[in-house]
């Protein structure tokens, strides 16, 4: 067997574990039990796609008419939606992109509540006693777990259920390729399409009713990803058809291939960049920015778009300026002129839903979006566009966000603490007194996020360790990974007892070894830098032979770190034992490109190895340092 397969036949086996671990505990996350579309269609009276009729921004209120049944008779009566947030927070961003007449959405009904799905979103409602229209309710972060995608594919994947058949999904990823939901959701990450991480399923009417038990399960799983690289050709047909949503559509699906399909798909896509259709132009330029960044025809396009006179063309170009990846921050200064002085408000949301998007590359954007957390209609989302775009950039912003948490409204608060989470340092302090004070009575939902928040922000959060400690989670293992994030200096998570039935580290709870090891590799990816202190310490260990059994993903914590972790390793390219040298020409090929700075100590290194073997794997340790 491959090494390949070899490893993904163990995290499917692991994955499996999971599943039957969780069918016998007692108590279960809120995420684990995210139901599947057979459980949402299951438990829906009627099901039918409707349109928007009309929306009245006053009065919050969407008026949707039933255009095909699903499931149940088609109702000739319209439904009225108050989508006002609760507590009286603004309208969700999400609701008021999508909310334009003619816009469809899948509506699930049961008898007092209803569910809608409006492709890259989901609303709860509940039917206001005698009052004929439905208020908006509680919050649902975990649907997009059931369905993340085009309507019109929900709504054809749902007849194809009904009728006995299986369909493919894609949704947010749970369980292919050690991927988690835990940041995705705390962070918000679900409103922000291009960004949240999808996976492809095979779902019918008998699947689990759990997304967990689905997702780790290989009757259902297929792979992360909406398309994988064999889907290409057909979509380089698709990109040469006559309807314009097919071409974009085909060059979105291209887009989320990324560099993989560079060789392959960057001439059909160039081709398009001169498309007499505009969402066909700018999603190719989108597409093309991921796939081969270096190009500066696709930012030329989009930016002609930012500068367009009709709104619709520049809420387009906006948006796909946002889905471009880090090439597209060249666009940052022309989208946050659009926050101030663009009078259509679809492309101001557009547009800061674009900066949100960039995060990190947009960081020339963030005093454009500061003065927005004044604006009860924009605050929750400059928040997260602040979050995702960090330190130092958006670190001026921690005192209006700290202001934010004595907020009433509970949607605005949590938005802070994402925001102040992402940000960190010490000026964010104010979120860890507040999630302190909030584990005491926290929702199941509220302390499992609140996990991931203190864990973003590390050593600031060292006294809220106690709380930690004695949180009211469900998952058994999130407690400890927390402590381990806020202190990593204490030890590395596959050495306390870890990896193989051990008791998951000192933070509280635990659990078995392999389940650990799990969310402790998603804490590893999503910290990053924050762990630049571990990456120097692990590659000492690995040097003296001290780092025990360590799990293939421990490297990746070496890249937190890249330059410390590499002025580590490259003294001991020189050294006289075969074995030091080449556990440290290993450890910096498996670093990847966080190790570029090895590159010429490298090739020193090879100039003068003395075997044909040990040429060899410096040269794999060279082609590792500059993979894309």
């Amino acid at each position: 067997m491959s090494h390949v397969k070899f490893k993904i036949a163990v995290r499917m086996m692991v994955l499996v574990a999971i599943v039957n671990l969780i069918a016998v505990l007692p108590a279960r996350a809120y995420i684990d039990l995210a139901p599947t579309l057979s459980k949402v269609i299951s438990d829906s009276r009627r099901i039918s796609v409707v349109e928007v009729a009309s929306f009245d921004r006053a009065k919050h209120e969407i008026v949707l008419k039933e255009v095909r049944a699903l499931k149940g008779e088609l109702s000739t009566e319209a439904a009225t939606h108050d989508v006002l947030g609760t507590e009286g927070a603004a309208v969700a961003r999400p609701i008021l992109q999508w909310a334009t007449p003619g816009a469809r959405a899948v509506l699930f009904t049961s008898r007092t509540t209803a569910v809608v799905c409006f492709g890259a979103g989901w609303y709860q409602a509940r039917s206001a006693t005698g009052a004929g229209t439905w208020k908006i309710g509680t919050d649902r972060p975990d649907l997009p777990l059931a369905y993340y995608g085009s309507v019109s594919r929900l709504a054809d994947s749902i007849e194809q259920m009904l009728a006995g058949k299986s369909a493919v999904l894609t949704v947010v990823a749970h369980g292919a390729d050690n991927e988690a939901a835990s940041f995705d959701l705390a962070l918000n990450r679900q409103n922000l399409p291009g960004l949240v991480r999808l996976q492809r399923i095979r779902a019918d009417m008998n699947m689990p009713q759990t997304v967990m038990a689905a997702s780790g399960n290989a009757n259902y799983s297929l792979g992360g990803g909406v398309v994988d690289e064999s889907d290409l050709p057909a979509l380089i047909a698709k990109l040469k058809s006559d309807d314009a949503t097919s071409r974009a559509e085909a060059a979105d699906d291209i887009r989320s291939l990324g560099k993989a399909v560079r060789s392959t798909a960057t001439s059909p896509l160039t081709g398009l960049l001169g498309d007499s259709a505009p969402r066909v132009r700018f999603a190719a330029a989108s597409a093309l920015l991921k796939i081969n960044p270096k190009q500066t025809s696709p930012l030329d396009v989009l930016a002609k778009g930012l500068e367009n006179s009709d709104a619709a063309v520049r809420r387009e170009a906006a948006r796909n300026a946002g889905l471009g990846g880090p090439a597209a921050g060249a666009l940052s200064e022309k989208l946050a002129a659009l926050l101030s002085k663009d009078a259509d408000e679809s492309v101001r949301v557009a547009a800061l839903q674009a900066i949100a998007t960039l995060g990190p590359a947009a960081a020339k954007a963030a005093p454009a979006v500061i003065p927005l957390l004044d604006d009860k209609d924009y605050m929750i989302d400059a928040a997260d566009a602040l979050g995702r775009i960090g330190a130092p950039a958006a670190s001026p912003a921690l005192p209006k966000l700290a202001q934010m948490l004595a907020s009433d409204q509970a949607e605005i608060r949590w938005a802070a603490v994402r925001g102040m989470s992402q940000i960190g340092g010490k000026e964010a302090h104010p979120a860890v007194d507040f999630m302190v004070k909030a584990l005491r009575s926290a929702t199941e939902a509220e302390g499992y996020n609140m996990m991931i928040y203190l864990s973003l922000l590390g050593p600031v959060a060292s006294d809220a360790l106690p709380a930690v400690r004695n949180a009211p989670i469900k998952n058994p293992v999130l407690p400890s990974s927390t402590a381990w994030a806020i202190s990593p200096e204490q030890y590395l998570p596959w050495q306390y007892g870890g990896g193989r039935g051990g008791r998951g580290g000192p933070g509280g709870g635990g659990g078995p070894g392999d389940i650990a090891l799990l969310i402790y590799e998603d804490y590893v990816r999503e910290l990053g830098p924050r762990l630049t202190p571990m990456a120097k310490t692990l590659a000492q260990q690995i040097m003296d032979g001290t780092e025990g059994n360590m799990p293939a993903w421990g490297y990746e914590l070496l890249a937190c770190g890249g330059a410390e972790a590499a002025a580590v390793l490259t003294p001991h390219l020189n050294s006289d034992d075969l074995n030091v040298r080449e556990r440290a020409t290993v450890a910096l090929g498996y670093m990847g490109p966080a190790a570029l700075g090895a590159k010429d100590s490298l090739n020193a290194a090879l100039s003068k190895a003395p075997t044909e073997r040990e040429k060899r794997l410096i040269e794999w340790s060279l082609r590792k340092l500059e993979a894309d």
